[in-house]
């Protein structure tokens, strides 16, 4: 992950289709959905659950990597000493096997360390997927509700780009786009100690 854990917020090319309703005519609208997903209160708080589980993990491994250099050193020092010629033949045999016995400690914490950041950046990844799709979830579905109760026939990214980079919807009126609307909703239930998102700044498309 390196440490880039606002990568995880980045959103498809999403587009929700709608029957019209009997209570008013059919339209097409945008939603800025990288804006709606970063503006969501439950973004932020997502996102620093996932900082606490890298932390913990890069703690922890900081702590491997700390006792293997410790061994690393203890085994070059052993080296060193094998082969004095003040020991006697019986010490330096002493020392060799204590090099092979050190050589041996290490080799096994370079495999754990290596399991290790294996299997933890594969937990991360999940982690950071799970609560991606939780929260992608229930933005459709904010989504999808009001397009039903205001009769919208189609939704459309304006924030995604078609598989040749360009943007998949090249204009749209701004009466058009109800990117507002849809963050009012997702964060009218926002618990009062919870900080209002500061809404985010325009960066390049992040898809």
């Amino acid at each position: 992950m390196n440490g880039k854990i606002g990568a995880w917020i980045a959103v498809g090319i999403w587009a929700v289709a709608l029957s019209a309703s009997a209570q008013g005519a059919g339209r097409i609208v945008t939603v800025d959905l990288n804006k709606v997903f970063n503006d969501y209160y439950k973004t932020p708080i997502a996102q620093a659950k996932l900082k606490e589980t890298v932390d913990t993990f890069t703690k922890e491994q900081d702590e491997m990597m700390a006792n293997y250099k410790k061994g690393i050193d203890e085994l070059n020092t052993l080296r060193e000493e094998q082969e004095k010629s003040e020991y006697t033949a019986e010490v330096r045999e002493q020392k060799r096997k204590a090099v092979a016995e050190k050589l041996a400690e290490t080799q096994k914490l370079q495999r754990d360390i290596e399991d290790y950041r294996a299997s933890h950046q594969k937990i991360l990844q999940e982690q950071t997927q799970r609560m991606r799709q939780t929260i992608l979830k229930e933005i459709n579905d904010v989504i999808s509700k009001e397009a039903g109760d205001q009769g919208y026939q189609l939704v459309l990214d304006k924030s995604g780009n078609t598989l040749n980079g360009v943007p998949a919807v090249i204009y749209s009126q701004d009466s058009l786009e109800i990117t507002d609307d849809i963050i009012k909703i997702l964060n009218k239930n926002q618990p009062k100690t919870t900080e209002t998102p500061q809404p985010a700044e325009k960066k390049g498309n992040t898809k």
